[in-house]
């Protein structure tokens, strides 16, 4: 499928205050650009390109309106502050960018009905020498027929050899654009299955997360996930665990193994821009038939509503 494109995008550089990590964009209007999305990018030597170092934090409108956006300035804060990115995290100025990017964009924000928005920053060019970092926010489509298609029939799930970095390596609570890691997954299951999500493993073998998605089973009528520090803490796991426990329903966690998932009532992925689907296949094992089970349709139901209320 072949989406527009968004015309404008956010492109700023920040210079530390001297002693400071951070820095005030709203005193550095030079420092700030409205460019056209075709325009935006990287240079070269930027640490962005050079060494992956990204922070990034994605999420995604409902109803027109970006969701759970307190939630994922904390985890953007946490990210920054990990890769020492000297960029000021202020949650009221960051709203009112994205309203505006919004507004600038305002036709193919229609079009789209809701769409995706994306942070970015980098430590730029030469952040030893005290150089200045990268920032970019910009808005991107999202696949709403995959999307309904996966939460109405399910996706397969393949879990892959491909294993989680170590926490030592960096930590499992803030999201960066190093994904070398999930697109092997990805790679490999689709080898195997060409609709597939790969599914990757910590060192003792047991399950993580997917490339877009937590992962959760149903088991005994309750929720299971896999511990909180295995995992990127998702934000979108997070409103479907209170949602499902508002319907009385427990969610508890524990270490997975393949055969969990395999084996399971229900599986669930969890993610910004699908929000809640299933997966009708672990391995090539069916699950509940393939087909959306009881717990999941209720909590489904549940999760929209609360998504489309602003209840995030």
């Amino acid at each position: 499928m072949k989406y527009s494109k968004p015309s404008v995008a956010w492109l700023s550089a920040a210079r530390p205050t001297p002693g400071s990590l951070a820095s005030d964009h709203s005193q550095s209007d030079d420092e700030q650009h409205w460019v056209s999305a075709d325009e935006l990018s990287v240079s070269v030597d930027d640490y962005g390109f050079r060494q992956s170092v990204i922070a990034v934090e994605r999420l995604r409108t409902y109803g027109g309106r970006p969701a759970s956006l307190p939630q994922h300035i904390i985890r953007w804060r946490r990210t920054l502050d990990h890769l020492a990115i000297p960029l000021l995290v202020d949650q009221q100025a960051i709203a009112a960018r994205i309203a505006e990017l919004i507004s600038r964009n305002g036709a193919w924000c229609r079009q789209q009905g809701d769409f995706g928005i994306t942070l970015l920053a980098t430590p730029g060019c030469a952040p030893l020498d005290g150089a200045a970092a990268t920032e970019i926010l910009h808005l991107n489509p999202l696949n709403h027929a995959k999307i309904q298609h996966h939460r109405d029939a399910g996706q397969p799930l393949i879990i892959t050899d491909i294993q989680q970095p170590s926490e030592k390596s960096w930590p499992r609570d803030i999201k960066v654009r190093c994904r070398l890691h999930y697109y092997l997954a990805d790679r490999a299951a689709r080898q195997i299955d060409p609709g597939a999500v790969g599914a990757l493993l910590d060192a003792d073998g047991s399950v993580t997360e997917t490339s877009v998605a937590n992962l959760a089973i149903g088991r005994d009528g309750g929720i299971v996930s896999p511990p909180s520090a295995q995992v990127l803490p998702g934000i979108t796991q997070q409103v479907v665990q209170r949602v499902t426990e508002q319907l009385g329903l427990t969610w508890s966690h524990a270490t997975l193994f393949p055969a969990d998932l395999r084996q399971a009532d229900e599986v669930w992925l969890m993610g910004t821009d699908g929000g809640l689907w299933f997966a009708g296949r672990v391995d090539g094992v069916s699950i509940a038939d393939g087909r959306p089970g009881p717990i999941y349709q209720k909590v489904l139901h549940e999760f929209d509503a609360a998504m489309m209320q602003g209840q995030s």
